[in-house]
């Protein structure tokens, strides 16, 4: 009774156990016969470029630079706004930085305007204790370096 079982197969539903089915077989023969072609059609193909970088199919691009650029896309639009709302910040911001880059270089040397430019040289070299200064001495303004 357990090989007339197993001959039925163990319920109803189940068929009994053998061997694939002529349909099975054959499928699985034209997949193996598939691989095997595209296999050999691959290896008999010499490669379009070497195996050192990827192989793609775009042309290469010297420099990225687009070959047009509409008003209406989404970049334009998105610099258009980020342009007006970072300016007028970054505007206040550098004038008060320059502001007071000027304000602190003229705490630390004043300007003054001196009617005896020679009388003001002597009084400063004498000042510091220097005695050989080099002096540019231009149109409006002089300079000294030691």
């Amino acid at each position: 009774s357990a090989s007339q079982a197993r001959s039925r197969g163990c319920c109803p539903t189940c068929r009994p156990v053998s061997g694939p089915s002529a349909l099975e077989v054959m499928m699985l023969g034209r997949l193996a016969a598939a691989s095997r072609l595209a296999a050999s059609r691959a290896m008999a193909r010499p490669p379009a470029m070497p195996l050192a970088g990827a192989v793609r199919g775009a042309a290469h691009v010297s420099a990225p630079k687009p070959l047009s650029i509409r008003m209406d896309s989404l970049f334009v639009k998105c610099m258009i706004a980020a342009v007006i709302y970072f300016v007028p910040q970054d505007a206040v911001f550098m004038t008060g930085l320059f502001w007071y880059w000027h304000n602190t270089a003229s705490c630390i040397s004043p300007k003054k305007k001196h009617s005896d430019a020679e009388a003001a040289l002597e009084d400063f070299k004498s000042k510091k204790g220097l005695d050989d200064v080099k002096v540019s001495k231009g149109r409006s303004k002089w300079c000294v370096s030691v």
